[in-house]
């Protein structure tokens, strides 16, 4: 039996272990493969550089736990730009989880040394979509009096800078669609057409082609979609995490299995060689 033919044959739980170990093995320590930078990427990279030391931003996550593999890893690529800049966040949910969602990926910022209330706050969820959402642009003390964790917004002292979406140097919102929360076409109405406050979006990885003709037009500064410009944002900011280790993971499985489809085939022409030549000598 040649070794083609033995690849052909070979058992199947040979190849899950080899698929197992792919995903794996990048998984725990990221190998940092390489990933070219795009154009949207690099422009909000930039775009963020561009804003003056301690300005304030305000950033809604607005997604469900389906959609945080690709959110959560921008926004914490994210947040390590922010605070090498100093810059202050204020982040806002239009789902019940995303709080949760902010709670986690600021604890960048923490680790930073980022002083809760004076650097950044949680403010937490609000319902109601976009009218919720304008009323905030307007006058955010109208909607949040207390934050996620109950303590009172108008004492904290980076609120005490913030009257309205005016005041902020940059808006974002890490966004899955319209599917219940604040959808990023609302966003641009209530930050950029209403107030003129620079804006960025960063979305999943199905969203982009709907949100690119804003990038093109310049109503937004940059666009984020999916896992991949993650781990673009990763490396841009020199801290590799889950994006590259869900985009090494992702690259090495695809190559094990167009190699396994390749020996497979080439085992089976094999194969049918063998059997024509034995043929033909009968």
């Amino acid at each position: 039996m040649t070794f083609f033919e033995k690849v052909q044959n070979l058992d199947k739980r040979v190849f899950y272990l080899l698929m197992a170990l792919a995903i794996a093995i990048p998984t725990i320590r990221p190998i940092g493969l390489p990933v070219t930078i795009t154009s949207p990427v690099k422009k909000t990279f930039d775009f963020v550089e561009s804003l003056p030391s301690g300005s304030v931003v305000v950033i809604g996550f607005d997604y469900e736990p389906g959609d945080e593999i690709e959110l959560s890893p921008q926004a914490k690529a994210l947040f390590v730009q922010l605070a090498r800049k100093k810059i202050k966040v204020v982040t806002i949910s239009s789902f019940p989880v995303g709080p949760m969602f902010a709670e986690e990926c600021l604890k960048v910022l923490k680790d930073a040394g980022y002083q809760y209330g004076v650097d950044y706050v949680n403010l937490g969820y609000y319902a109601g979509g976009e009218s919720t959402l304008a009323a905030f642009a307007k006058n955010p003390a109208s909607i949040f009096s207390k934050d996620w964790h109950g303590n009172d917004v108008a004492s904290m002292p980076i609120m005490k800078e913030i009257t309205g979406m005016k005041d902020f140097a940059m808006a974002m919102t890490l966004n899955d669609g319209p599917t219940g929360g604040t959808g990023t076409h609302e966003w641009v109405r209530q930050s950029v057409m209403a107030y003129g406050t620079p804006f960025i979006i960063g979305c999943t990885g199905v969203l982009a082609a709907n949100n690119m003709p804003y990038l093109d037009s310049g109503q937004v500064k940059g666009v984020l979609s999916g896992l991949r410009a993650a781990a673009e944002y990763e490396q841009l900011v020199g801290k590799l995490g889950d994006a590259t280790r869900g985009m090494d993971a992702q690259s090495i499985g695809h190559v094990l299995i167009v190699a396994f489809v390749l020996l497979g085939n080439l085992g089976m022409l094999a194969s049918r060689r063998r059997r024509s030549a034995g043929g033909e000598k009968k």
